[in-house]
């Protein structure tokens, strides 16, 4: 497979030790589940099937700052910044051992992380503000591959995009609170022809625009399930989780292709369980920075559509779809899950993290 280079092997030949400071009752990073054998307490529905059968241990921990290899912060990010004591604590014991901190943070935000010589892996971010010390992270998506059969044939008819997911207002103040956040950026790209300052724009408002322009096209068939709240989460879902789950997973495995638009941070939970099925992402390139871009070649089974031709995404779907073959597309969607399995689920990305990235 042309995009994806030699498979990594997650068995590290000497576990690097790490040292950390914990906050008592506050859930550990996923790095650390297989070191306690906890079950980390989220309200991200489904996050803990990210880690089914990660069981084997990337990293030794001791509690010998000065032998260590690297200091950890053992929790997400956002739960901790600010505790700024904490921090400082675990800044100085690092320095004072002239040690590095690494950081994980699983979440919407994308400002800096308020630690000194620190190694942050995170979900969100925009490539053009993408700091030094910074990684992108693959989303904690389930391997939903089990579920039914990934491989779709190229048909004679008009692909099919599918979408299931949050894209109706919860009510007028969501409806209200959504365009006063883009109309700065809409305004912005009007008047000066810079259509990258709309991927600012939280996910809602893309959304909507876009599929409701995908909704009027006769080049394409759409297979959309719109919803009004996130559904993969405890506070905000409201339909039964099991059901919610069902729906979405049934949408991806009946489209040829999965919509992809960034949600309130500038990433896509669905990109990655697009590829754990073999489907291939329409990704609106928000700003975006795919995890390891470096080797990962995301041309090869990715259709990345620039925010300046989101509403001619149609146009953009129909060529491209017209120009596979049967083998072509076959393998395209057997790239996307390669890449998937070997290096962008969570386990497989943490193993490679420690490895190469630490």
């Amino acid at each position: 497979m042309g995009g994806i280079s030699a498979f990594f092997k997650p068995i590290l030949a000497a576990m690097k030790r790490v040292y950390f400071e914990r906050l008592e009752g506050m859930p550990l990073v996923p790095l650390l589940l297989p070191n306690f054998g906890e079950d980390a307490p989220t309200r991200q529905l489904f996050q803990k099937e990210a880690f089914r059968g990660f069981t084997n241990p990337l990293v030794e921990v001791i509690t010998d700052p000065a032998r260590a290899d690297i200091h950890l912060l053992p929790h997400n990010y956002p739960l901790i910044a600010g505790n700024a004591d904490y921090l400082r604590a675990c800044q100085e014991t690092a320095a004072r051992h002239g040690k590095r901190i690494v950081v994980f943070w699983n979440g919407d935000g994308t400002g800096p992380v308020a630690l000194d010589h620190a190694v942050v892996f995170r979900t969100s971010q925009y490539a053009s503000k993408l700091r030094r010390n910074e990684h992108i992270m693959p989303a904690y998506a389930e391997d939903l591959k089990g579920r039914g059969l990934f491989v779709r044939e190229k048909t004679a008819a008009l692909p099919v995009v599918g979408f299931c997911g949050w894209a109706q207002y919860k009510n007028a103040k969501n409806a209200i609170g959504s365009f006063l956040q883009a109309l700065p950026h809409e305004a912005y790209a009007l008047l000066t022809g810079y259509p990258q300052s709309q991927s600012f724009i939280k996910g809602l408002w893309l959304r909507r625009r876009v599929l409701a322009s995908l909704s009027r096209s006769k080049r394409i068939r759409t297979n959309f399930l719109l919803r009004s709240s996130h559904s993969a989460h405890a506070k905000t879902i409201r339909l039964d989780p099991a059901q919610a789950r069902r729906e979405y997973i049934e949408n991806l495995l009946a489209s040829d292709f999965a919509l992809c638009v960034r949600g309130d941070g500038n990433y896509s939970l669905r990109f990655y369980e697009a590829l754990s099925l073999g489907r291939v992402p329409i990704l609106l390139n928000t700003d975006v920075r795919l995890p390891l871009s470096d080797f990962i070649s995301y041309s090869n089974f990715v259709l990345t559509i620039h925010i300046a031709d989101m509403l001619r995404m149609d146009e953009i779907v129909a060529d491209f779809w017209a120009r596979q073959t049967d083998q072509s597309w076959f393998l395209m969607q057997l790239e996307a899950r390669n890449a998937f399995e070997k290096y962008l689920s969570a386990p497989q990305f943490l193993a490679y993290a420690v490895e190469h990235l630490f």
